[in-house]
């Protein structure tokens, strides 16, 4: 495949040089301007369209973010969506893409739809699959679909969190998860699981359900059923928080009696010195938004589901026990 650095070398400039040619931008003289077109033609190559895209300002694609009544308190407020949102809103700027925020159901006329959140089933995706026009989930992904979709590796994320606590010398480690029909929740899950079983420690698990906030009844049934671990990691920081509300209102001390992280790495988790899975929010935003018009130009139409990895963030809430190293 022909690429704009074989022109380059073709033409005897820079890769910077031909770029100002295929985008029509910056100062190149006129002389080599034309050995850039005579070393692309004889080469027979063409700019992506991609690259036709960014360098026609003028031509525009309406996009639609669709989302929930959730979601849409989370984008306004300082919510994990608020983040995505941004990563969105930047990319379509530089691009010249005008957003447009619909609810789901709605929404007709426009080049490319992303869906925000895991609060979409197999009906809805299809309805707006359905209108022949680019549809890219971002942070949600319904497998057997093939829809495109931009997620965080929470599988990873999970497994890496546990190991870590796990070397440290923790063995009795509760997960308490949040409802597993969204995808982040089960892919974290099932890393919790997987490091548990590699290291051949017995999986202990609760549910939160945090539509309902019932962390109160959570913490009571793990220490009448199971007693206090030696570690607990949550689905997402509002679980975490709440865990370490909980249980600093029964008098138990975070990180000397039970440790905890979290996963998101909220500006609360870090205020309260809570460990937790770093997720990268804006970039899941811009990477729905790079992926949306990719779509709408025509390139690389095969769906894909791009995973973002994690990083997991140490801070006070977690202690090395005896036996464990940092």
């Amino acid at each position: 495949m022909i690429t704009i650095r074989d022109v380059a070398r073709r033409a005897g400039v820079s890769v910077a040089t031909v770029s100002r040619v295929i985008n029509n931008r910056g100062k190149v003289s006129l002389r080599t301007r034309e050995r850039v077109l005579m070393a692309m033609k004889e080469l027979g190559f063409s700019p992506k369209p991609w690259a036709q895209f960014l360098a026609a300002p003028k031509r525009k694609f309406t996009a639609a973010i669709v989302v929930t009544d959730r979601i849409r308190k989370e984008m306004t407020g300082s919510g994990f969506y608020r983040y995505v949102f941004e990563g969105i809103r930047e990319v379509a700027e530089q691009s010249g893409v005008r957003l447009k925020e619909v609810e789901v159901g709605e929404g007709s006329s426009f080049d490319g739809y992303l869906l925000m959140g895991a609060d979409f089933d197999r009906s809805t995706v299809k309805l707006y699959k359905s209108k022949g026009k680019p549809v890219v989930m971002v942070d949600h992904y319904i497998p057997g679909m093939n829809i495109d979709a931009v997620v965080s590796d929470g599988y990873g994320g999970a497994f890496k969190a546990v190991s870590k606590l796990i070397e440290m010398g923790h063995r009795r480690i509760v997960h308490i998860h949040n409802p597993l029909k969204a995808y982040s929740f089960r892919e974290r899950y099932n890393g919790f699981f997987s490091a548990m079983e590699k290291y051949g420690l017995f999986p202990k698990i609760y549910e939160f359900d945090d539509m309902k906030d019932n962390m109160d009844a959570v913490i009571e049934l793990m220490l009448n059923t199971y007693g206090l671990p030696d570690a607990i990691f949550t689905s997402n920081d509002f679980a975490a928080i709440r865990v370490y509300e909980e249980l600093t209102k029964r008098k138990v001390n975070i990180p000397e009696e039970v440790s905890l992280i979290g996963f998101d790495d909220s500006i609360e988790s870090e205020r309260l010195g809570i460990s937790s899975v770093r997720v990268y929010k804006e970039e899941l935003g811009s990477f729905g938004m790079r992926r949306l018009i990719t779509l709408m130009t025509g390139q690389d139409t095969h769906p894909a589901k791009i995973s973002l990895f994690t990083e997991l963030v140490i801070r006070e809430s977690v202690k090395n026990r005896e036996g464990g190293s940092l």
